[in-house]
């Protein structure tokens, strides 16, 4: 198991992920407002999933390394 990689990973992704939940908080708004289509809010869901696959994959690599 490698600490520090793990250790690097949390950091970056809470990073991350608090940037896209910066993104993702506006994107609402604007459809609330009428501004953005539900295809935006769609798709913005997806690349949480896909930034979540990604975490995943690299904390069982830290891990089992």
């Amino acid at each position: 198991m490698n600490t520090s990689a793990l250790v690097a990973i949390l950091v970056l992704a809470g990073a991350l992920l608090s940037v896209f939940g910066v993104l993702y908080r506006m994107a609402a708004r604007s459809y609330a407002r009428g501004e953005l289509d539900y295809d935006g809010i769609r798709i913005l869901r997806w690349a949480l999933l896909g930034q979540l696959a990604i975490f995943a994959i690299l904390t069982l690599t830290a891990f089992l390394t």
